[in-house]
């Protein structure tokens, strides 16, 4: 009997003892990488001349997205039920932190094979709240630019790029998963709170 209430002691003590250990012993801060902190090396699987390659840190530089905002950057540029799927996600980002006003959602369509119409057409389903969520029309060039060199993608890459108020990209997310969405959020989350800790 006595082994047997020892035990149950230890294995509730243990959890105990482990949060105390990690509250003493750690700054309890999390925080996400940086992408590209020593630069877009040539060695990146992104193909693309426009990229200044180098061995600095990587800054994002384009007049096109607000300044000293946590950005998440969505491209657009075909309808259908895979745009229905990003954009109720992308709902699911704006439910969580729309009240923040240091994070703004951009998404930007290629106006050559769509227009915005056929994005804010989805209001019925889709709750676009103009204070967090912009939604610009681009030309093709202005359009590529943004996406390929300035965001550093592949031209079928389709995920959503977070980029932090320092214009650094801290992460890509591919959406369509569930899972990366969820990530996304908490990860917001971590660059707010990173931000009120400095």
């Amino acid at each position: 009997m006595n082994k047997k209430l020892i035990f149950i002691l230890a294995i509730i003590a243990f959890p105990i003892a482990l949060i105390f250990f990690f509250q003493f012993f750690s700054e309890g801060r999390y925080d996400i990488p940086i992408q590209y902190k020593n630069g877009v090396r040539p060695d990146t699987l992104v193909d693309q001349t426009c990229i200044e390659r180098s061995s600095e840190q990587y800054y994002v530089s384009n007049g096109l997205l607000p300044e000293n905002k946590h950005r998440i950057v969505h491209f657009e540029r075909f309808d259908g039920p895979v745009l229905k799927t990003r954009l109720e996600e992308l709902e699911r980002i704006q439910d969580a932190h729309s009240m923040h006003d240091k994070i703004v959602l951009q998404s930007f369509i290629n106006e050559k094979t769509m227009k915005a119409k056929e994005v804010t057409d989805y209001d019925k389903r889709v709750v676009f709240l103009e204070s967090f969520w912009n939604i610009t029309e681009l030309d093709s060039a202005a359009w590529g630019k943004l996406k390929f060199c300035d965001m550093v993608m592949s031209r079928f890459d389709n995920r959503v790029v977070l980029v932090d108020s320092e214009d650094r990209i801290r992460g890509y997310y591919n959406i369509m998963d569930r899972e990366e969405t969820d990530r996304l959020i908490a990860e917001l989350g971590v660059l707010l709170s990173n931000k009120e800790l400095q």
